[in-house]
């Protein structure tokens, strides 16, 4: 039960960062949807540093708070937007929150 508990509190908190750092973003002129992009990347890294730790519960912080900072839901959306609108932007996207994430959670993994 207090497993849970630590996953609804680090959820609250990683998503209330993920929502600051989108307020923070909204206003640049980038074709590219800069705050899930951020979030994503940054997220992987974070993430890749809490596993290499090897702590064994990694409820609040893996599951909890970056579970809630990162956002696949809201990449997932942005991709079929830039999709629509250019197939350029839509590929650039993809590949820098795809490989860009597991580029960065791994070199934070081998830290």
């Amino acid at each position: 039960m207090m497993d849970i508990f630590l996953v609804a509190i680090g959820g609250a908190i990683g998503a209330a960062g993920r929502y600051l750092i989108g307020l923070l973003v909204v206003n640049t002129n980038s074709p590219l949807p800069l705050g899930a992009l951020l979030v994503n990347l940054v997220g992987s890294f974070l993430l890749g540093f809490t596993v290499s730790l090897s702590i064994n519960d990694q409820w609040l912080l893996g599951t909890g708070v970056l579970g809630g900072f990162t956002t696949f839901s809201t990449f997932s959306v942005e991709a079929a937007a830039l999709y629509k609108k250019s197939m350029s932007l839509f590929i650039v996207y993809v590949l820098l929150t795809i490989l860009g994430s597991m580029l960065l959670f791994s070199l934070a993994f081998s830290l």
